[in-house]
């Protein structure tokens, strides 16, 4: 449903189609879309942590998003920001960490541990543990090359509530906090890895990829933009929404099929929070940019329109 907003352009956008090599190629994503509101006044906390929920498709596929929560610390004073046009984008700065990051350059290579479903607790949880180490071996040359800072990520699973030093978080599917670098898995992640093969390791990589973020300097460097807050909370979502299909398409164990095609089709078509992580139409156009992607920099989400993040 379109709320008056014009198309952004007049014909389908390449970006938009979903790579050959995945199985039959895509559909245009729909170019009209609802105006954005303005984001949800959230509680303060003492950190910034991004919470996964997760929205069944069927039986099949997960929507998987996540909410950010910002320390009022961190925040710009209200009314400090200005709104960004739709057709707009932030200065780009040689060397900036958001619009020139040297870690986009970069390529993501390597093998991970087979992604599956699984039927026991145990298996999930050495599943998360596993996909952990490896991203951090596959990551940490790039940051370090990249002049980041890197540090291993640590990881909790709990029930339905939890405490970080980000602050406590009640029925949140999955969350990352920047305070201790964590990544927390409720054991509702385990619960609904039924639902496919890549389910577990589409959370993971999700929120590992917030930790790349972190350790390239780009959460301090977003919390200075004059654009509406909104906005930059869906260039952050919509980065690592990107380098999630990234990572799947260039670690060659994953050994996509036609089937996980269909799966990501779901992903992308459904979304629960258009107003913090992008429209449909922004997670078809970036989960097939991490597709086609050469380099992590297919996901510089900073150096685009606000409009491509709607």
């Amino acid at each position: 449903m379109t709320h008056g907003l014009p198309p952004l352009s007049n014909g389908p956008d390449v970006g938009h189609f979903l790579p050959p090599r995945f199985g039959s190629p895509g559909l245009p994503a729909q170019f009209g879309i609802p105006a954005p509101l303005s984001p949800p006044r959230q509680p303060p906390s003492p950190g910034r942590f991004l919470v996964v929920v997760l929205v069944v498709i069927g039986l099949v596929a997960a929507v998987l998003q996540t909410l950010p929560v910002f320390d009022t610390a961190l925040s710009e004073p209200a009314g400090s920001r200005t709104g960004t046009a739709a057709g707009t984008a932030p200065s780009f700065r040689p060397g900036d960490p958001l619009t020139d990051s040297k870690i986009y350059p970069m390529q993501v290579k390597g093998s991970c541990p087979a992604a599956r479903s699984v039927t026991t607790r145990e298996a999930y949880e050495a599943q998360v543990s596993s996909l952990i180490d490896c991203l951090a071996g596959i990551f940490k040359p790039l940051v370090n090359q990249a002049g980041g800072n890197f540090e291993a990520a640590k990881h909790k699973f709990y029930g339905r509530s939890t405490s970080s030093p980000c602050g406590s978080e009640q029925d949140a599917y999955a969350f990352y906090c920047t305070r201790d670098a964590t990544l927390y898995f409720s054991d509702q992640v385990f619960e609904d890895s039924q639902y496919g093969r890549l389910m577990i390791a589409d959370v993971v990589i999700h929120e590992y990829g917030h930790h790349v973020q972190a350790m390239m300097g780009m959460f301090e460097a977003a919390d200075g933009l004059s654009e509406e807050k909104a906005i930059t909370t869906r260039r952050e979502e919509l980065q690592v929404f990107c380098w999630t299909y990234y990572v799947f398409a260039n670690v060659e164990s994953y050994e996509l099929s036609a089937a996980d095609h269909s799966y990501f089709r779901d992903v992308w078509s459904h979304t629960d929070d258009p107003v913090g992580h992008g429209s449909v139409k922004a997670q078809q156009y970036w989960g097939a940019r991490g597709l086609n992607g050469a380099d992590l920099g297919a996901c510089n989400t900073w150096k685009e329109p606000a409009s491509r993040v709607r």
